[in-house]
């Protein structure tokens, strides 16, 4: 007996449906996952939080918690580079659309605003889970190579940013001027005038931006 052809041919989209989900669900308990993790270590920090209270975070199994990383410090690092980012893409921060924008300003002084705007998101973002990196890293070691590589990558990014703003413009040599924007935008720094000092966050930003401004570039002609 023949097999109808529209059997055949259904079967391989059933097929690659069926992963497109299982695919979708895996990264939806991921995020899920992750999601969670970046609460228990804000509220509770690294060193106490279990992956057990993780998963009771997500309302998962543990071993759930273990499929989306092996180890509490791998988890750590998703919850950070999520926080940066502002999404689960494997994008660089100097990959993305907003520093292609930054690239086609012509004004230096519109330039530098729009890199201080872009440090404010990710700061309010990030910066309370970079406490608990910080905290992390003093006691993980592979946490504390990872918090290394993370400052190697944003600086990487602030020398991106420095070389798109005109030559003749900065105040500083170039690296000077990476430095500068790598110290000032920091998370420390973000930390110290948002929570010590209890600035609100466009009072930031408008200190940011004057002061990256002030600090990196040479008057107009």
């Amino acid at each position: 007996m023949s097999i109808p052809a529209g059997d055949g041919s259904k079967r391989p989209y059933d097929a690659r449906r069926r992963r497109e989900r299982a695919d979708e669900e895996r990264r939806a308990t991921r995020r899920r996952v992750v999601d969670a993790a970046s609460r228990a270590f804000v509220a509770n920090g690294y060193t106490a939080t279990t992956m057990a209270d993780i998963a009771r975070e997500a309302g998962v199994a543990v071993q759930s918690v273990y499929t989306a990383a092996q180890s509490k410090a791998d988890l750590l690092h998703l919850v950070v580079d999520l926080a940066v980012a502002g999404d689960d893409e494997d994008v660089l921060v100097h990959d993305r659309q907003a520093y292609a924008e930054i690239a086609a300003e012509p004004d230096a002084e519109r330039q530098v605003q729009m890199i201080a705007g872009l440090i404010c998101s990710i700061q309010e973002r990030s910066a309370p889970v970079q406490a608990a990196y910080r905290e992390a890293a003093a006691v993980d070691p592979k946490v504390a190579a990872s918090l290394e590589a993370a400052h190697r990558r944003r600086h990487e990014s602030f020398t991106v940013a420095i070389r798109m703003l005109p030559a003749h413009r900065l105040r500083r040599s170039p690296e000077e001027s990476t430095d500068t924007m790598w110290a000032i935008g920091s998370s420390e720094v973000f930390l110290l005038l948002r929570t010590v000092r209890g600035w609100d966050a466009s009072h930031y930003r408008e200190w940011l931006t004057r002061t990256l401004v002030d600090q990196l570039l040479l008057p107009g002609d």
